[in-house]
């Protein structure tokens, strides 16, 4: 049952990240947790570490497509990686469950945006064109999504794909191969930084990695091949229905 718990959690992760750039870790980490009794710490150690083949091969399809622009989110990018770690260690001692409610919602409220404001084949407008005040915004939201990402091992890859497209003007292909590309790292210095400090189990990581991997590796063909209106209701309905879901867990543990 385990085993099946392992190869499932894996698989809906890879197609979560490599059809939106969901990060793994916002599938994975709950489940393992919730279904298996593992400690939250360890759950997004192996997460993030099944997050780096997902990411690594759902970049490499948008490369391959020349949907991916690094240049532009570098500040962004080198601020999530080094508060990523910072994230990682601090988080040790937390207990992550009430702002996992809120990436939940915040899930419910990214879905409605692609639905009822989809992003173009085009670039958007930058919500602030002012050099230097679009460098200062790169550097904050880099650092609030690195801390995001390491103390909760989730919701890195849903705030860089907002941040791409809303405030730096991506095209939505581009923004999810921007942002897998930039999540392989993310993942990894996480990862490592997880397992440092607790340990880790490697039959699960192994297994979960593998299943992440073949997951990713198929939903990011697909994302590639498909048009952006299509990309757009398929990504809307997709973060919809997965967000309410854990809305939905979230408020019957509560209870």
């Amino acid at each position: 049952m385990e085993i099946l718990i392992y190869i499932i959690g894996g698989v809906l992760a890879g197609i979560a990240t490599g059809l939106v750039g969901l990060s793994a870790a916002t599938i994975i980490a709950p489940l393992f947790a919730t279904m298996l009794g593992m400690d939250p710490y360890t759950a997004i150690g192996i997460a993030l570490a099944s997050d780096v083949l997902a990411s690594a091969t759902s970049s490499a399809n948008f490369i391959k497509k020349k949907n991916i622009n690094i240049k532009r989110a570098s500040v962004m990018a080198i601020s999530v990686i080094l508060f990523t770690i910072i994230g990682s260690y601090l988080s040790k001692d937390m207990n992550p469950r009430n702002l996992n409610g809120v990436l939940n919602i915040f899930v419910v409220i990214l879905g409605l945006r692609f639905l009822i404001y989809p992003v173009k084949s085009n670039a958007q407008s930058k919500l602030i064109k002012t050099g230097r005040f679009l460098f200062i915004q790169s550097l904050i939201w880099g650092i609030i999504i690195g801390m995001i990402n390491g103390y909760f091992g989730s919701g890195g890859g849903l705030s860089m794909l907002a941040v791409l497209t809303m405030l730096l003007g991506y095209d939505l292909k581009k923004a999810i191969g921007t942002s897998v590309f930039i999540m392989t790292f993310t993942a990894l210095v996480g990862a490592s930084t997880h397992i440092a400090i607790s340990g880790t189990f490697w039959i699960p990581l192994i297994i979960t990695s593998i299943a992440a991997f073949i997951g990713a590796n198929f939903a990011s063909i697909y994302a590639n091949k498909i048009n952006n209106e299509k990309l757009n209701k398929v990504i809307g309905t997709f973060l919809i229905i997965y967000g309410t879901s854990l809305v939905i867990v979230y408020i019957i543990n509560l209870t």
